[in-house]
């Protein structure tokens, strides 16, 4: 399998996930940072719950460095904000995955709206370059963000399909 294959699919399934979970939360409320891994063919999830969100996202990032010696890829999600050029704040989730033979982790985000939840664009990643990918590998990459999308064991194409177009 490509680098760009490997990361896309997990992208797309730590974002299904966070899709499905975030959906279903009440206003307020975060979704708690997890992260889906591959040691080989065995897919596990972690997920990182504190006092706080950000005692939760310390206990993520100390998990992911000892995690890059010793998996396939990861996919890292956590909500965040960021602040739009009109100076109004937009909820997303910040994603950061890596899968062997990548340069450093790609970092992404997605935007939403709570309520109603509704996903807002497309995702944004934010280093591409910096991976190691090339231009040459967006293409495979973003058929593996859609199968990725579509991969996850608790969503129909039903379901999942009202948040991805």
């Amino acid at each position: 399998m490509l680098i760009s294959e490997a990361v896309g699919k997990i992208i797309g399934l730590v974002l299904a996930h966070s899709v499905l979970i975030g959906s279903d939360l009440q206003e307020g409320e975060l979704l708690v940072p997890l992260v889906i891994y591959y040691l080989g063919e065995n897919r596990e999830i972690k997920t990182f719950e504190a006092v706080t969100q950000q005692n939760a996202v310390i206990l993520g990032q100390e998990f992911l460095h000892s995690l890059s010696q010793k998996s396939d890829s990861w996919a890292y999600v956590q909500d965040g904000l960021i602040t739009l050029e009109n100076g109004s704040k937009q909820d997303v989730y910040f994603i950061k995955a890596w899968a062997k033979g990548m340069s450093e982790p790609m970092e992404l985000y997605q935007m939403y709206n709570t309520q109603p939840f509704a996903l807002v664009d497309n995702i944004k990643v934010l280093n591409y370059a910096d991976t190691g990918l090339t231009p040459k590998d967006a293409d495979s990459f973003v058929a593996a963000l859609d199968e990725g999308i579509f991969s996850h064991p608790s969503a129909s194409e039903e379901d999942i399909g009202k948040w991805f177009k």
